[in-house]
């Protein structure tokens, strides 16, 4: 069993209504022999109908979902236990995951119609496979190792000890005139990484999303632009403490994904900046726009929204 490792984001991220039902779940009890292995299910959903699929983990363990439905309008999203807030989104982060587990217990794999679909009564057959792996002594998981490539450019994404510190390393392959690898120090954990062309140049970007574990502590993005598909240059994303109307209530937990042709960044909101401060039970969403900057690329704030 091969499992790339991924700190995912321990982001608590507000479980939305969308696939709240007043239909019964159809729930799988799924069982791993020695607490890892693999587990495939091909099954359907109708409507209001959801499927549970709830599994035991340790803190560590690296878990592996992947769901490939027939509509377009089916998700799924994990929750550990006893939460109201899902560690994933599928609505907003894909029908992808991969990443450890914050905490012992019982996990959830819940897949779902988004709400217009269920209402319409639609179907969707769906694959589902689960992988859960052993936790690493060192970091939690194994070093995340991902090859993407689009538009003809290769990047290796990999987590590395470099002169005894953990670093992102980005090995791009393809570019006509500099292919040389780019690090970036870690102070957390790789989420996932992702490829894109949010300025529809004919050029990609890449974007690596890191997490560092726990409440209320921050992401960070690493992301480079392909220049013309010449070199790389880094992309630069404004922090959110340089608007004091945004900042209004954050307190780090950031998750990221490329949606369409912008970067989302979104985040739970607490009453206060003070330690002890609860969630409002409030998102904030945070689009931006890949634009040329004075020494390279700028993720402009095109839209904030709240819910």
């Amino acid at each position: 069993m091969i499992i790339r490792a991924l700190a995912l984001l321990a982001a608590m991220v507000y479980l939305p209504a969308q696939a709240a039902s007043e239909v019964a779940p159809r729930v799988e009890h799924v069982v791993f022999k020695n607490g890892a292995d693999s587990a495939t299910f091909s099954d359907s959903i109708k409507g209001r109908l959801t499927a549970e699929y709830r599994l035991r983990a340790k803190a560590g363990q690296v878990l592996t979902v992947d769901l490939k439905p027939s509509n377009a309008s089916a998700y799924f999203n994990i929750t550990a236990k006893g939460e109201e807030y899902a560690l994933f989104n599928g609505s907003i982060m894909g029908n992808h995951f991969l990443g450890p587990l914050p905490a012992d217990g019982q996990y959830v794999v819940q897949v779902y119609l988004m709400r217009n679909a269920a209402r319409r009564n639609e179907v969707a057959n769906y694959s589902l496979s689960l992988n859960l792996g052993a936790p690493d002594a060192g970091n939690g998981g194994r070093p995340f190792d991902q090859t993407l490539e689009l538009q003809g450019i290769v990047f290796h994404v990999t987590d590395e000890s470099i002169d005894g510190s953990r670093a992102v390393r980005i090995a791009p392959q393809g570019l006509e005139i500099d292919n040389s690898v780019m690090t970036h120090p870690l102070n957390g954990d790789i989420a996932r990484a992702e490829v894109a062309d949010l300025d529809r140049d004919g050029s990609p970007e890449i974007y690596v999303f890191v997490r560092s574990p726990g409440r209320g502590l921050p992401g960070e993005l690493v992301a480079y632009a392909a220049n013309r598909k010449k070199s790389l240059s880094a992309i630069y994303l404004p922090p959110v403490s340089e608007d004091p109307t945004i900042a209004k209530g954050y307190r780090g937990e950031d998750e990221f994904a490329v949606v369409e042709n912008t970067l989302v960044q979104r985040f739970a909101l607490y009453d206060s900046a003070d330690a002890s401060a609860g969630r409002t039970g409030k998102m904030r969403k945070i689009q931006y726009r890949l634009m040329p900057g004075e020494a390279g690329w700028i993720l402009r704030r095109q839209k904030v929204t709240e819910y």
